[in-house]
């Protein structure tokens, strides 16, 4: 009997992946570019293609924002090629991308719809929606080059249909759309975010007990709206970037916090990075919640008055080798906070609402983003707009704060001016942990 031997040999087997290089310029300012790549099966890259040039949004323009990186919608355009000319291939009968067809595009967006993931969902209609557009504009993109169109056999009038919509002035325009339909799975996802008041009172000064390095990146999702992984980007007022965070003081009183998040900047020694600017914006502290915010900076202060940081960077967030915290690091370590500090201490609690509420973090992972939840959840009960909300939060576009608007009557719980209980309790605090001022 002879020896065996591997069919397809890890180096043989190709597959289609995105790699980003991670560049920063002179003045620090972060920026990523993508390339779809070949790689082996050691996960050895064996080619750089050029497709990336037809995935991005800028090609009819003359110029390109730097931080412009069409990364996402590259993690499409690769998993069509491998669904169609590696795992298909073979049933397909095709071997290079000038040879897909509209059906098999047809075919892949189907299993896309109705796959499940690793956790057993399905994807929303949304991202389905987005996958069919991305993936649709990239072959159109292609059959419209002059170089290539002749070897195509897709063309672009058959990617697209035109339709009739109308404007919010009411003027018809016609658009092109993708012409496919795809099937979904439409799962109930249920996202355990809700944090009652009266626990956001006890987390927070609980965090600058014994959570100090984080307390504060707690404050700015809960009284400012940032995202966790914006929080991470926020530099102290001393920067050499200049202030991450300005504030507006008329007659010894501060009316008015701003924090600069513009630009991903690098912020480690090591270039690693600590988390993505979802929208680079000014975002403004919400007004009631001015004094709380203060008084936890000044917090915050005291505790890096004690802490060793990188002062070329001077990151807000310092992990314990005096870097700038990661996403990843402020994620876990609020974690451990609730875990190991505010469970227990709703448990014992002699409020039932309280003792309830620990019972279901026993049972439920409660997130960082459960702080940006509850900051929208004030808006909305203080009877804001969607476009307020909007603007607070810090959002491109409306859908959120209109998905908050709908559930306005499902939010029962009492809308309390925490500003003044949570000042009072960090005033006390601060006295405690730091001495009298």
């Amino acid at each position: 009997m002879g020896d065996l031997v591997e069919i397809y040999p890890p180096e043989k087997q190709l597959r289609y992946a995105v790699y980003s290089v991670r560049n920063v310029t002179p003045d620090g300012l972060l920026f990523n570019r993508s390339f779809i790549v070949l790689k082996n099966g050691y996960g050895v890259i064996v080619r750089f293609t050029r497709l990336h040039e037809y995935s991005g949004a800028y090609d009819k323009r003359t110029t390109i924002p730097l931080e412009s990186n069409p990364e996402g919608k590259m993690y499409f355009i690769v998993m069509m090629l491998n669904y169609v000319l590696v795992d298909h291939g073979d049933e397909f009968g095709v071997r290079h991308v000038f040879d897909i067809t509209k059906d098999m595009l047809a075919s892949f967006f189907n299993d896309y719809g109705l796959e499940p993931m690793s956790d057993g969902s399905h994807r929303c209609a949304e991202r389905v929606e987005r996958c069919i557009s991305v993936v649709t504009a990239f072959m159109a993109s292609l059959a419209s080059n002059r170089k290539y169109a002749g070897y195509m056999k897709i063309k672009k009038k058959d990617l697209y249909e035109e339709k009739l919509i109308y404007t919010k002035g009411g003027k018809p325009v016609k658009k092109l759309i993708p012409d496919f339909k795809a099937t979904v799975i439409n799962d109930e996802k249920v996202i355990f975010r809700d944090i009652p008041t009266k626990a956001v009172e006890i987390l927070i000064p609980m965090a600058f007990r014994y959570a100090p390095d984080i307390a504060f990146a707690l404050c700015l999702q809960a009284f400012a709206g940032l995202r966790a992984s914006e929080a991470m980007n926020v530099r102290q007022e001393g920067s050499p970037y200049g202030p991450g965070i300005t504030f507006t003081e008329i007659g010894g009183q501060v009316t008015e916090a701003a924090i600069d998040l513009r630009r991903e900047l690098a912020l480690r020694s090591d270039g690693a990075e600590v988390g993505l600017i979802k929208r680079t914006r000014i975002q403004r502290v919400y007004p009631e919640f001015i004094a709380t915010f203060c008084e936890a900076y000044r917090l915050h202060k005291q505790y890096l008055a004690g802490a060793s940081f990188e002062e070329d960077y001077a990151p807000m967030f310092v992990n314990r080798d005096g870097m700038a915290m990661s996403y990843e690091s402020y994620r876990q370590k609020f974690k451990d906070l609730v875990n190991n500090h505010l469970r227990p201490e709703l448990i014992k609690s002699s409020d039932p609402e309280l003792r309830i509420y620990g019972q279901l973090l026993y049972e439920n992972d409660l997130s960082t983003h459960c702080l940006r939840h509850w900051f929208t959840v004030q808006l909305v009960l203080r009877n804001k707009e969607i476009g307020d909300i909007q603007f607070w939060r810090g959002d491109k576009n409306p859908e959120s704060a209109f998905t908050y608007m709908q559930n306005k009557g499902e939010l029962t719980k009492a809308l309390k001016h925490t500003n003044e209980t949570l000042t009072e309790i960090l005033i006390m605090l601060g006295g405690e942990l730091y001495g009298k001022l």
